[in-house]
């Protein structure tokens, strides 16, 4: 019998079909390597995706203890971001971050357009919520019988200048979808590739091949019925995931 997870873990939230191992996989790999990560939509489903993220990290980029100062750790946003929330708590989280370090918040918005709003409530211009990284939309719907299901995976792509040194921004793109009929995900990550990449500060191949390697360790770990978070951080540790870095 497959040993279940005390606490949400990727390869479990795998099995439970709140998201698929390729999805996952991506935004482990985003979280760690400092994407800002977003959760939202039911925020009762959203918090166990963003715990088992957060748990899938070294244990040397999890968030530090309260009041300790570690440039390289993840910072988590405290509670809930919603619209009425106190402007400037997220900016003092962003103003925390490394390029490294990177950010985790959950979200209490409907959609991705609610999303957006909350962070314009949050005092953020549309450039700066711009380098916000992913937001993930978990949901139930009725075609699952209620069940959860990652519906949205978005990605804000930063606003960036042209060699001329022009302004160009850019909408959201789309990293993956949930498809009801089949009860699958389409990826849609590979059109915007490279610049994930580039935010990662790797090579497009080499994420290319880092996002394959984790997702295939989530789906062995999941066919194993290893669902702890002790089992993905020994098999994490043998695949040396630590990919190089571009520029440093």
């Amino acid at each position: 019998m497959p040993s279940e997870p005390s606490s949400p873990t990727l390869p479990g939230l795998v099995r439970a079909r709140l998201l698929d191992a390729p999805s996952a996989a991506l935004a482990w790999l985003l979280l760690e390597r400092g994407v800002p990560v977003l959760v939202t939509g039911d925020w009762a489903l959203a918090t166990p995706l963003l715990d088992a993220l957060v748990a899938a990290l070294p244990t040397g980029r999890r968030p530090a203890p309260t009041g300790a100062t570690a440039p390289d750790r993840l910072v988590r946003v405290a509670g809930t971001l919603e619209r009425g929330t106190t402007t400037g708590i997220l900016r003092a989280a962003l103003a925390a971050t490394t390029g490294r370090s990177g950010l985790a918040a959950l979200v209490e918005a409907p959609d991705m357009a609610g999303v957006l709003d909350v962070l314009a409530h949050q005092g953020l211009t549309d450039d700066e919520a711009s380098f916000l990284g992913v937001v993930l939309v978990v949901e139930r719907r009725d075609e699952t019988g209620g069940e959860p299901r990652l519906t949205a995976a978005h990605y804000l792509r930063p606003l960036v200048r042209d060699a001329g040194g022009h302004e160009r921004r850019q909408r959201p793109a789309i990293l993956a979808t949930w498809e009801p009929r089949g009860d699958r995900w389409e990826d849609f990550a590979w059109g915007i590739g490279p610049d994930l990449a580039e935010r990662c500060r790797m090579r497009a191949g080499d994420f290319e091949v880092e996002r394959a390697r984790r997702a295939a360790l989530l789906a062995d770990l999941v066919a194993r019925g290893d669902l702890d978070g002790e089992a993905l951080q020994a098999a994490a540790g043998r695949l040396a995931l630590d990919a190089p870095v571009v520029g440093g």
